[in-house]
């Protein structure tokens, strides 16, 4: 009445085990530029690219609201 050769018959543990040693000193994570995007945006004044009627390309500019009123 064994049941060892039954795959998923025992037990395992709940959490699995960190393979290498954590180091947290080590921060090459943050710093280590594996990624460097080319995109280049201006969060104060955005510009979109979306496709109009026609499926062409347009630059959508300024949003209504998005500049704060300036006082006269």
């Amino acid at each position: 009445m064994r049941v060892n050769d039954i795959q998923g018959s025992s037990s395992r543990a709940l959490t699995n085990q960190r393979q290498a040693s954590y180091s947290n000193m080590d921060y090459r994570d943050v710093t280590d530029v594996d990624f460097k995007t080319k995109r280049h945006t201006n969060p104060l004044n955005p510009t979109y690219k979306v496709r109009d009627e026609d499926n062409k390309v347009v630059h959508a500019g300024p949003i209504l609201g998005n500049q704060p009123k300036t006082i006269p």
